[in-house]
């Protein structure tokens, strides 16, 4: 086995370790906004719904964007931005 295969090899178990994290990172953090939401239902006509309202709104756009850049350092975006473009 060349030094290029190992490498090769090495890169790709990488890319697929990084796959599944960010996904397992998706699959928990919309559990978490779930939980969240679940937990303030109490508050739905109280004072109180705006803010966690916020809160919830801010912890999807943390998730996305998190995910989003993830995707672009992998170049996972790139792979699927090619899949919708494709018929």
């Amino acid at each position: 086995m060349k030094g290029s295969d190992v490498n090769n090899n090495l890169r790709d178990s990488a890319r697929q370790f990084a796959e599944l994290y960010i996904e397992s990172s998706r699959k928990v953090g919309e559990a978490m906004l779930e939980l969240h939401e679940r937990t303030t239902s109490w508050a739905k006509e109280t004072p109180l719904n705006p803010l966690f309202e916020l809160q919830r709104n801010a912890g999807k756009q943390m998730l996305e964007s998190s995910l989003e850049l993830a995707r672009k350092v992998w170049g996972f975006a790139d792979k699927e931005e090619q899949a919708i473009s494709q018929p």
